[in-house]
């Protein structure tokens, strides 16, 4: 990105930032790419925050916003395999105990609840 942006420009990302718990990270990542099989991995801020540095950029302003979701519509929106569905519904269940999957999980009437913690990073060019 940084060597397609015109000089003066922006490099913006916007991704999932997976918690700073090295356990709910690993949760996460696991219940993603059951839920969606071409799921590769998601990054801690630190981690979206390092790619800038690597390619020589200056520190990015960062900005939050929360992805809110629900469990049975997350499911019609997603790709997993056979029986995988289940074990996303399970692993989401599961995390109402613990927030073990670092989304906030929780009930809304018979609704399991939730929200994807979302970066939005900038710097210039």
């Amino acid at each position: 990105m940084k060597r397609v942006c015109a000089p003066g420009g922006r490099v913006a990302l916007v991704d999932v930032a997976a918690s700073d718990d090295p356990a709910k990270a690993a949760a996460l990542n696991r219940m993603e790419k059951l839920r969606d099989p071409s799921h590769v991995r998601a990054l801690t801020l630190a981690e979206l925050r390092g790619l800038f540095s690597e390619v020589g950029l200056p520190a990015p302003r960062a900005a939050f916003y929360q992805l809110k979701s629900e469990l049975e519509g997350l499911l019609e929106r997603s790709f997993p395999e056979p029986g995988d569905a289940e074990r996303v519904r399970r692993m989401l269940i599961d995390s109402l105990e613990d927030d073990g999957l670092g989304l906030g999980t929780h009930r809304r009437g018979d609704r399991v609840v939730f929200a994807y913690p979302v970066a939005v990073l900038v710097a210039p060019v």
